[in-house]
């Protein structure tokens, strides 16, 4: 019985060991040859994967969305269609609000090389309310964008981040305000490098403590500001468009050209004229940073390609007409890319046919038939 017992397991033991083997020399066969091995064959595929909403966070988002829809309503703008989108909320506002925000196109391409990412923001200003249904006819146009064969392949080019109602504890006041829940302007509140030495200076002696635009003790003490600031750098976008009203206007700050900016400046620049072209020639004017402005924040400081579209009114009536101005200057935006071709030194002759880039996408086409 022992003996067979021992038989038994030594030549379970040997089988085992034969097999351990094998699979080493067939290791080993990969390393000196330079083939990989078979669990190495397989590159692993990155993609975005956004955070899965609990159950509390649904049941808020629902509860948001009906005071979107409550809103909408009352300005004549219909149904928000807020509860169809696929929302993405980590933070709240001062007042408990979920900061939300949506995606479109793809984080990485297919050698999984983090593609260029496209940062759209309106409502940080709660009192300017056509920037925010303008952001939600933004989500809307993606969508149907995704749709179509020519819109989903542009969009599988690039990454969309959308934040329709940045300042929500403004919007949803009886009368609207600037600042947030804690009386600060949130694009004053952004950990610039002079905001300990000038943002309160600046808004005691020239603004005169005009309770609109008050920075805040301390940079970025808001929520909002914090959700603005961990877009920049979870996705380090190569440019960002922000939309106000109602300065009538298309600003830039950022890489100013190809002398100070490179290439990027370069295109950045091309980008806004054709911006304004395509909204029949809206005004571009250098409007200047402050303090604490996202402006200064990513455009002067980080490089970043900083657009602000200031819309030429506040009155919500308008806004299906703002929608049809600046459509095709939106689309432009989210379709142009900054990032320089590493194989072209850019040259007089490339950069005439650049500036002559004004071609709709197939997309784009597509849509308007």
């Amino acid at each position: 019985m022992k003996t067979s017992l021992l038989h038994k397991l030594f030549k379970n033991s040997t089988l085992l060991l034969l097999l351990v083997g094998c699979t080493n020399v067939e290791m080993i066969k990969d390393k000196v040859s330079g083939t990989p091995a078979k669990a190495q064959i397989q590159k692993e595929i990155k993609t975005f994967e956004p955070p899965i909403l609990e159950e509390s966070q649904k049941l808020a988002l629902s509860k948001y969305c009906k005071k979107v829809d409550k809103r909408f309503l009352a300005y004549g703008w219909g149904r928000s269609k807020c509860l169809d989108y696929d929302w993405v909320y980590e933070l709240e506002s001062v007042k408990k609000d979920p900061l939300i925000w949506t995606t479109f196109g793809s984080r990485y391409d297919d050698k999984g090389e983090k593609q260029e990412v496209t940062l759209i923001m309106c409502g940080v200003h709660g009192d300017e309310i056509t920037p925010i249904k303008f952001c939600f006819d933004i989500v809307e146009y993606l969508r149907n964008l995704n749709e179509t064969k020519h819109g989903k392949a542009d969009l599988e080019k690039r990454f969309v981040v959308v934040a329709p109602i940045v300042n929500p504890d403004s919007f949803f006041k009886r009368r609207p305000t600037r600042t947030n829940a804690n009386g600060v302007d949130i694009n004053r509140n952004f950990p610039t490098k002079d905001f300990k030495k000038n943002a309160l200076k600046l808004w005691k002696n020239r603004y005169r403590r005009d309770s609109r635009r008050y920075p805040g003790k301390k940079a970025q003490s808001e929520p909002e500001v914090t959700l603005q600031v961990n877009f920049i750098k979870e996705f380090r976008p190569k440019k960002i468009i922000s939309v106000h009203a109602p300065l009538t206007m298309l600003d830039y700050d950022g890489p100013a050209d190809a002398v100070t900016g490179g290439e990027v400046g370069t295109r950045a620049n091309q980008l806004l004229i054709q911006m304004s072209e395509k909204a029949r020639n809206y005004r571009i004017k250098n409007y200047p940073f402050f303090p604490g402005s996202l402006g200064n924040y990513a455009g002067n400081e980080r490089d970043i390609p900083t657009f602000t579209l200031e819309l030429p009114s506040s009155d919500n009536r308008r806004s299906a007409i703002y929608w049809k101005r600046f459509k095709h200057s939106i689309h432009s935006a989210i379709m142009h890319d900054l990032k320089p071709d590493l194989d072209v030194a850019m040259d007089e002759s490339s950069s005439e046919a650049h500036t002559h880039e004004h071609d709709q996408t197939a997309s784009e086409k597509t849509l308007n038939n």
